[in-house]
């Protein structure tokens, strides 16, 4: 054990405010304790409150400050701060010191486990039936499930098992941690002389800090500072970014997995789901008209086979481009295939962890920043006015976040020419060998570039996502000239969705002097009920008119067999009630008022 160090400039834990956040066992040891009472009150508050009217504080807290904002950010820059304060691992340590501490069988020994956890028990889920994990509920419920799980593995098995084999967080967080500019490691020549390995018996992973500079590795170190609070000689430096992508170290199949998986099921299908579904000719999309056909062949109402068909699409694109481009490098190289796929997959870390900042950061101004801050609020009971997002899907200035994708390609190819240089080979032959390794780098250049071209080109789907269904006119529908926009966007402010397609279901409110306009009633009670939003001056249209009248005073059909917009009950307004009658004795529905009418809009966020 070293008592005293002179530290390097670089080193994080020379200066002592970086120190103290990194280091301090106070510090930590408290914010460990904040972050589990707040996981545990989420859990709590989903089961207990399970309606999203009433509680958006369970999933803001876990689908939008922990993942995707905390989690992405952190891991890009400083590495897996979030499993330093893991609720999972911090109750996990004081488990295994009273469990079991048995050995896991061989079988159970296989990172690749947690791996498929993530892929399929909750991209896939996603994407075929995307309300699963949104309401309070499902959520709780979810992650009760997994602390179950979590803690059972602590007390059986030794050297926190769970984080190493189980966790669906974990090897990804291992792996996409590489790209950050910090690395935990020590200082060699204090090293030489000691003889007690408190930094290693200090590790509840049994890892070897000592030896992570020389492997290329931080192995499964989680950041818990554990053996930098025990001798003096363990650092934190910030260092060149991905450094250890510049190096040779032991690959691991399970991270080149993670990397590809994730990948797909994150970057790449997001592109054609979430983006590309948008624009105007996306029915041509080859993966919308997958999902058109299972839709007509399988029927089952609630499941999104489009974005089933996106997901499967993802993989092949992602998994066929990595493995042929770099089964052709291998024989350029000529190495094994093997060595070379689990050489330079390692390359393709930055197409989704700085790829995904873009939708990160602009993300937090849109959504995250309000349902964060307006989650806490309610979650609390805060007597504190909610906020307004930092911005809309309409502020162009939020675009400029986009250009993360195209450092995202730079680093990558970087990162791949270096690594091929690991191989033996001519200049020629290297040159060849990584232009085919990096087919999966090019594909998403070419997919960020096809994007901005289709939009530029075709224009935006009328009414945003379909998921395959029919573009025929809707009965909201109007002409553009005939929509009154209260805007200078064309989309609505929650949703994206055209408001003149949906225009009769229109309805806008003022928000400190905004004029915000919404494709429907759910959207405004979204931010009205929800967010808690302090919005005034509310109007609607009235079918009749096609012209904005006061929503209090006007008169809602409620559950037509008309189609509605965002709800699976139809709301449409009349200035009139002779009108309301009129049109509820020809389509059915029940005649409401503004009050009543929202309050069964809130029963959407139930579901």
């Amino acid at each position: 054990m070293v008592d005293q160090q002179k530290r390097d400039s670089m080193d994080l834990f020379a200066n002592a405010i970086t120190a103290f956040f990194f280091k301090n066992k106070r510090f930590l040891t408290t914010l460990r304790w904040v972050v589990l009472g707040l996981f545990l009150y989420a859990i709590f508050l989903g089961i207990s409150v399970p309606d999203k009217a009433h509680n958006s504080f369970t999933t803001t807290l876990f689908w939008s400050l922990f993942w995707p904002l905390f989690m992405v950010v952190t891991l890009s820059t400083f590495g897996r701060l979030f499993c330093g304060i893991c609720p999972h691992a911090f109750v996990g340590k004081y488990l295994s010191k009273i469990g079991l501490n048995k050995t896991p069988p061989k079988w159970l020994k296989q990172p690749l486990i947690g791996v498929l956890l993530l892929f399929f028990g909750w991209w896939t889920v996603y994407y075929i039936y995307p309300p699963a994990f949104r309401t309070p509920l499902s959520t709780a419920l979810f992650f009760t499930v997994m602390s179950i799980v979590a803690f059972i593995f602590f007390f059986v098995y030794k050297e926190m098992s769970y984080c190493k084999y189980i966790c669906p967080i974990g090897t990804l967080t291992r792996s996409f941690s590489k790209v950050s500019f910090t690395w935990l490691g020590t200082y060699e020549q204090s090293c030489q002389s000691c003889k007690t390995f408190d930094c290693s018996k200090a590790c509840s992973y049994n890892l070897k800090p000592f030896a992570f500079n020389k492997k290329a590795s931080m192995d499964d170190c989680t950041l818990c500072m554990d053996c930098a609070q025990v001798c003096e000689s363990v650092s934190f430096k910030v260092t060149k970014p991905s450094s250890s992508l510049f190096q040779k170290f032991q690959s691991s199949t399970a991270e080149v997995w993670a990397i590809l998986l994730i990948t797909a099921a994150i970057t790449i299908t997001m592109s054609f789901h979430h983006a590309l579904s948008r624009v105007a000719i996306s029915d041509s999309y080859v993966w919308v008209q997958a999902g058109a056909w299972l839709q007509a062949s399988i029927g089952i109402e609630g499941l999104d086979y489009v974005g089933f068909s996106a997901l499967v699409l993802a993989v092949i694109c992602t998994v066929g481009l990595a493995g042929g481009g770099i089964f052709i490098a291998s024989k350029l190289l000529d190495t094994n295939f093997k060595s070379a796929f689990y050489t330079l997959s390692y390359a393709f870390i930055p197409i989704f962890i700085i790829g995904g900042l873009s939708h990160t950061y602009e993300f937090f101004f849109v959504h995250h920043y309000s349902n964060i801050v307006n989650g806490f609020i309610q979650g609390f009971h805060l007597g504190i006015e909610p906020v307004a997002p930092l911005a809309t899907k309409a502020d162009t200035w939020t675009h400029i976040f986009g250009v993360m994708n195209y450092i995202a390609v730079i680093w990558a190819l970087l990162i791949m020419a270096k690594r091929i240089t690991f191989f033996e080979a001519t200049r020629l032959k290297k040159m060849l060998a990584f232009s085919f390794a990096s087919l999966l780098i090019l594909f998403y250049l070419g997919l960020n570039l096809y994007r901005g071209y289709a939009f530029a080109t075709y224009g935006a789907k009328k009414g945003g996502h379909n998921h395959g269904a029919s573009t025929k006119e809707l009965f909201q529908s109007v002409p553009k000239d005939k929509a009154v926009l209260m805007q200078e966007s064309t989309s609505g402010v929650v949703c994206g969705m055209n408001l003149s397609r949906f225009y009769k279901t229109n309805h806008y409110a003022s928000l400190n002097g905004e004029m915000r306009q919404y494709c429907s009633l759910h959207c405004l009670a979204e931010e009205l009920m929800v967010k808690k939003l302090p919005l005034t001056d509310i109007h609607v249209v009235d079918v009749t008119s096609l012209q904005f009248v006061d929503a209090h005073k006007a008169h809602y059909v409620v559950g037509s067999r008309i189609k509605g917009t965002m709800s699976p009950k139809s709301k449409y307004a009349f200035a009139s009630m002779e009108d309301a009658k009129t049109f509820a004795s020809k389509n059915g529905g029940e005649i409401k008022t503004f009050d009543e009418a929202v309050t069964i809009v809130l029963e959407d966020f139930k579901q």
